[in-house]
């Protein structure tokens, strides 16, 4: 399966936020004070929380206007003295500087792992939960919302924060929450964690689409495997996936997709990041191969996710590849994008119409080669036509020479197609294909991060004797 692209956590609402925010920053910019005097005056500001909220504030408007002044933030342990000051009563992990630091979690954590370990280090993932909790019960939709941001944040390419955050107890406790037992009188060890309340939160606060989007997106990054930093044993994410797609969880996580899904296409204005956080989180569900028919089939999502492969946002096309590079593992769906209907086609439009978006190119490539992995008549109906699978992988190859993971789903599923219909080889050889091929090779051979693609062209030269003057010098053992 291809690799995963992290999410990028942007929608119509933020966007036009950030837009301000940049216009703001940028004439505001020589009044903003520097980074280093903004952690000085976070360690002496004591119980002051309007002037707390006031530099965290301007401690996210400076990492706007110089994003390489995030790293200060922990070098100088700014992080610590915010969080420092948010625990003490005045604050109590609540109120307007809470929520402001929330507010500036994706300034803070994007890029920066080592922020994110921090901040849990310093409590503030396990406060962020806290204030999802008080949130949903008091029924503040404002720091549900900050809250949720914050989370997705914290979370997003960290396995320790995922594990922190969500607080594993028993998939039961799902059932518990839908039936009203959510938070009650309960010990701390026993109350659940972000993955059972924003299953809760989007029940409690069913017509905003503000928190629909963020608790969406955060669930999305709780149920991704995308820590590059991998360690021994189960990851978090998988855990907390397993939770998700359980007979007990997977009901409620299933509704949720299709109720994001369902705003999206009422809603008269587009919602780009409640979209995609969707079709992403529908791609994390959809890993279950058990699943996919109940999703697919029983749900009629296939039918909503085909549609949002013509979208016009990237983003969205992006995640739609993915949830289908996931479905095409069902016979059912194959067929449908392949036989009963021209999805697979209108996929490949979609890949020529984002040719420039890498992501996409290595999703639909992706998908492709699912969809050719069997003999079948699938890889001669998508060699015919135009865009055709040959005409389409050529300039994608020229186009991404620098991205290993597009390299290598493009030219798995020239070789899929190509060993199966005699007439696509000699297609193929008519083009500067192979030529392409062959520099992955020349130019990657010792590049551990090339390792999958080079393997790949390897294989695919060899078998139609293409490899000349590339073979593997024979190994010797040093005691002969």
């Amino acid at each position: 399966m291809a690799a995963e692209v992290p999410a990028m956590n942007m929608d119509e609402g933020t966007q036009a936020e950030e837009a301000e925010d940049e216009v703001a920053d940028a004439a505001e910019h020589e009044d903003l004070p520097e980074m280093l005097e903004l952690i000085d005056a976070a360690e002496e500001v004591g119980d002051d929380v309007e002037s707390l909220t006031t530099i965290v504030r301007n401690i996210g408007r400076r990492i706007r206007a110089t994003p390489g002044d995030r790293d200060l933030l922990n070098d100088f342990e700014g992080l610590a003295h915010i969080c420092k000051a948010l625990a003490t009563p005045a604050h109590n992990w609540k109120g307007d500087a809470m929520i402001a630091f929330c507010r500036a979690m994706p300034d803070i954590c994007r890029t920066s792992a080592v922020n994110r370990g921090s901040l849990r280090d310093e409590g503030f993932v396990v406060a962020a939960v806290e204030l999802l909790r008080s949130a949903i019960a008091d029924g503040e939709e404002a720091a549900a919302v900050s809250a949720s941001l914050a989370l997705a944040s914290l979370c997003t390419s960290s396995d320790g924060n995922k594990r922190a955050a969500a607080q594993l107890q028993s998939p039961e406790r799902i059932v518990e929450i839908a039936e009203g037992d959510a938070l009650g009188d309960v010990p701390q060890s026993s109350k659940p964690g972000a993955l059972i309340l924003l299953v809760d939160a989007l029940a409690r606060f069913p017509e905003s689409n503000v928190l629909q989007t963020e608790a969406v997106a955060c669930l999305r990054a709780l149920l991704t495997d995308d820590d590059p930093r991998k360690g021994a044993g189960k990851s978090a994410a998988v855990e907390n996936r397993e939770v998700a797609t359980s007979d007990e969880g997977f009901p409620f996580y299933g509704v949720t997709v299709e109720r994001a899904l369902a705003t999206v296409a009422d809603s008269e204005k587009p919602l780009i990041k409640l979209h995609e956080q969707a079709l992403l989180l529908l791609r994390e569900l959809s890993r279950r191969p058990d699943r996919i028919e109940a999703l697919a089939i029983g749900a009629k999502l296939l039918a909503r996710v085909k549609k949002s492969v013509m979208a016009e946002d990237a983003r969205v096309v992006r995640a739609a590849l993915g949830v289908l590079q996931n479905f095409a593992a069902h016979e059912e769906v194959r067929d449908d994008l392949t036989i009963m209907s021209d999805g697979a086609r209108d996929c490949m439009v979609a890949v020529k119409k984002n040719l420039k978006t890498p992501a996409v190119c290595e999703q639909g490539f992706g998908l492709f080669a699912n969809l050719t992995m069997r003999k079948s008549p699938v890889s001669a109906k998508l060699c015919e036509g135009e865009p055709s699978l040959i005409t389409l992988a050529l300039p994608v190859l020229r186009a991404h020479q620098d991205r290993p993971d597009v390299m290598r789903s493009t030219i798995h599923t020239l070789r899929n197609v190509a060993s199966q219909e005699e007439s696509v080889i000699k297609e193929i050889k008519e083009t500067d294909i192979f030529e392409e091929v062959r520099k992955v090779v020349k130019q990657h051979e010792q590049d551990s991060r090339w390792k999958s693609a080079v393997d790949i062209s390897r294989q695919f030269l060899r078998e139609h004797r293409q490899d000349e003057g590339m073979e593997k010098k024979a190994q010797y053992n040093k005691f002969y």
